[in-house]
């Protein structure tokens, strides 16, 4: 459930970002050309979008798994375990620098009017008359992906972590059987 609303605020900022953009273009003036530079954090947005969906993928088929496969062994059980892991790594690997990104950096903003270049002052001024802020930490879209995906995260490893020991117990209980057998 964590891994869809990760997913979830994940387009939800996909889309925000892209009208926040769109809203910066309408504004300019005619003859304005207007650069607004945020690859740093859509990227690396996109990635943590991409690894909730891969979570979100993996944990509906390993439902269909337990609910439509008569027998789970355990080495199904590492298997998933293990994808879950890898999901988690995934998460941990994009959402610290996502982050960093998110508290530290801004978007680069720049524009032109009619080939003259204009200056970082005049660009703020007009940032604030349309109450918009360059600073990623001031989107509220940014800062629900700089923290629900954490949850994804911490229940990939908590749920590979009860895969594993679900996986011990079904060779440990084949073990105890087997030797109980003449």
């Amino acid at each position: 459930m964590r891994t869809v609303v990760g997913l979830g605020v994940s387009i939800n900022a996909r889309i925000k970002a892209n009208q926040a953009v769109k809203e910066v273009y309408n504004a300019a003036s005619q003859g304005a050309v207007v650069n607004v530079n945020t690859k740093d954090i859509s990227d690396a947005g996109s990635v943590v979008l991409a690894g909730c969906a891969l979570q979100v993928v993996l944990s509906a088929l390993f439902i269909v798994f337990v609910f439509f496969l008569r027998r789970t062994t355990a080495l199904s059980l590492r298997i998933q375990g293990w994808l879950l892991y890898f999901c988690g790594l995934w998460l941990l690997a994009t959402l610290i620098p996502f982050d960093v990104f998110f508290a530290t950096r801004q978007a680069k903003v720049s524009a032109t009017l009619d080939g003259i270049s204009v200056p970082t002052a005049e660009i703020q001024n007009i940032e604030q008359t349309l109450g918009l802020s360059p600073y990623y930490k001031d989107a509220s879209y940014l800062k629900l992906v700089a923290i629900l995906p954490w949850f994804a995260f911490l229940f990939a490893v908590i749920a590979g972590v009860v895969l594993q020991v679900a996986a011990d117990q079904i060779t440990f209980s084949n073990s105890k059987n087997n030797d109980k057998e003449p």
